[in-house]
């Protein structure tokens, strides 16, 4: 049987994660920490996202939040819970930040709909600032510029990410863009994942959002260039993929825009260099 560290190696790796590319580059303390960080908050994510109901999925978020405790208590049954209960000692991690993404992930119980970007950014801050938070303590800084340098980060990349799944987050019954910026732009929902025209002008101007938030964290992350290349190699992977769904013209369809793994890779492996080399 694998030990819990191989299981969330092993459910990192088949997530195909972008996050698996951009920490391969950390001692292999940090790695594993930041592994069973993002394993945790996926495995969580995964068990809402994959229920059959709202029903079964509040049952499968109770069962997480009710391991969360008892991997602080070192009591946890599931692999993916000891671990992080592991890693939340190992680096003094705060249960809290851990709560908060559960928050978030409880958000998506029922359908959704964000009437202004200020709780669009709230939620944002909960299913990726928090994991963000997480990752910062383990890259070994705790102070308020860390903190919204994760925000920041966490903001645009899951900007990133809502502009790339319109069309199955709308499956879902999902919708994160604003609706005061929809009306904004004199479009509805069925336009922004139809053909109007001006959804362009609308997805065009979130995604310049997006990347005033990874300028805002790049400005704040110049502070530690080093200890935070690893989380720069991430944003670098994000800010192509944001790149590449612009070029594709917002798809709302299949396929999904992804990035072939050597690219991600050699992205990572750029930024990272990148980091390690500059002088903070």
């Amino acid at each position: 049987m694998p030990s819990p560290l191989d299981h969330v190696r092993q459910f990192t790796r088949a997530a195909k994660s972008n996050f698996y590319y951009a920490f391969l580059t950390l001692p292999p303390d940090r790695r594993d920490g930041i592994v069973a960080v993002y394993a945790f908050c996926r495995a969580a994510d995964n068990a809402v996202d994959d229920a059959p109901d709202p029903q079964c999925a509040a049952r499968e978020l109770a069962f997480w939040r009710a391991e969360l405790g008892r991997a602080f208590d070192g009591t946890a049954s599931h692999p993916v819970a000891v671990r992080a209960g592991e890693a939340a000692r190992q680096f003094g991690l705060e249960r809290r930040l851990f709560e908060e993404v559960l928050d978030g992930v409880g958000w998506d119980l029922a359908p959704r709909r964000f009437a202004r970007f200020d709780e669009l950014a709230g939620y944002c801050d909960l299913v990726a600032g928090a994991v963000g938070r997480l990752t910062v303590r383990i890259l070994g800084h705790r102070e308020p510029e860390a903190d919204e340098y994760a925000r920041q980060l966490g903001l645009a990349l899951q900007l990133t990410n809502i502009l790339r799944d319109l069309g199955p987050d709308a499956a879902a019954g999902r919708f994160y863009l604003p609706q005061e910026d929809l009306a904004l732009f004199g479009v509805d929902e069925a336009g922004v994942l139809g053909a109007d025209p001006a959804r362009l002008a609308l997805l065009r101007f979130e995604a310049g959002r997006a990347r005033d938030c990874f300028e805002a964290a790049r400005g704040f992350g110049r502070r530690w260039p080093r200890d935070l290349c690893a989380a720069e190699a991430m944003a670098a992977i994000y800010r192509r993929l944001l790149e590449r769904v612009e070029r594709a013209g917002f798809p709302a369809g299949p396929p999904r825009v992804e990035l072939p793994r050597p690219l991600k890779a050699w992205i990572a492996a750029r930024a990272f260099l990148r980091g390690r080399l500059a002088r903070a």
